[in-house]
């Protein structure tokens, strides 16, 4: 099962950008929130290394579809929140460069 100890409190995302990555370009990434049987809560949809002028994200968003809990950030530390409140209706945000996040 996914709950809140086994996956929101030890950091996953959607999608990482390991650490060691020094490029990276990704254009019209989504991920999506649906935690089915237990209350999660991610920090992120997307989590890249910040800082990294090589790393370049467009056009990314979250949404919630249903359950329970949600995704506090799209990148980061960035970004709406998506949770039951905005069911149905993405999150975007439309081109960062992470060396500015």
């Amino acid at each position: 099962d996914v709950t809140q100890q086994n996956f929101g409190d030890q950091g996953y995302a959607g999608y990482v950008v390991a650490d060691h990555v020094q490029a990276h370009a990704l254009h019209g990434g989504g991920v999506y929130s649906f935690f089915r049987d237990h209350d999660v809560r991610a920090q992120c949809a997307f989590r890249v290394p910040e800082g990294r002028s090589g790393i370049t994200l467009q056009n990314i968003f979250t949404v919630f579809l249903n359950g329970n809990g949600g995704i506090n950030h799209i990148l980061n530390g960035h970004g709406e929140e998506c949770s039951s409140e905005s069911q149905g209706r993405p999150h975007y945000l439309s081109d960062l460069s992470v060396a500015q996040a």
